[in-house]
């Protein structure tokens, strides 16, 4: 079922974004497809350059990238970046994820819990694929004969 959500995914977002999450010169291409607990779901395009924080909204969300290199990045997911604390978290607790570029990725995320819940209450999942540009342009060597 993750194969057939990230193939839609990359089918929805395969045009360029057509609003930029940075200023600068695009180096990460951002594919994100989330799907609530509720069966709802949107998805986005962005573009980060190289500083060190990057910000792709989705919906009245906001997904968080940081530390990105062509193979990894680390993701926190955000109702109002301007709260303390992000709005969900992993399943294992943590609000901020180090996650393998490439190839999308499934995220699922919980609501972060207030004091007296009982467990965790799913939040959604996140289906995410960042592209290093300039990785693509880069062709390996041929090996001469």
């Amino acid at each position: 079922m993750n194969q057939i959500f990230a193939t839609i995914l990359l089918a929805a977002a395969s045009t360029l974004p057509s609003i930029a999450a940075e200023t600068g010169e695009p180096r990460y291409f951002v594919k994100a497809w989330l799907e609530k607990a509720d069966r709802s779901f949107e998805h986005t395009t962005g573009w980060c350059d190289e500083k060190d924080r990057c910000f792709v909204p989705i919906v009245e969300h906001i997904i968080e990238l940081r530390d990105l290199t062509s193979s990894s990045y680390r993701l926190k997911f955000w109702s109002d970046p301007w709260e303390e604390e992000p709005c969900c978290i992993s399943r294992t607790g943590s609000s901020e994820l180090d996650l393998w570029s490439g190839h999308p990725r499934v995220v699922p995320l919980y609501y972060t819990p207030k004091a007296g819940d009982r467990g965790v209450i799913p939040f959604g999942k996140l289906i995410i694929a960042v592209e290093d540009l300039d990785a693509r342009d880069k062709a390996p060597e041929t090996p001469r004969l």
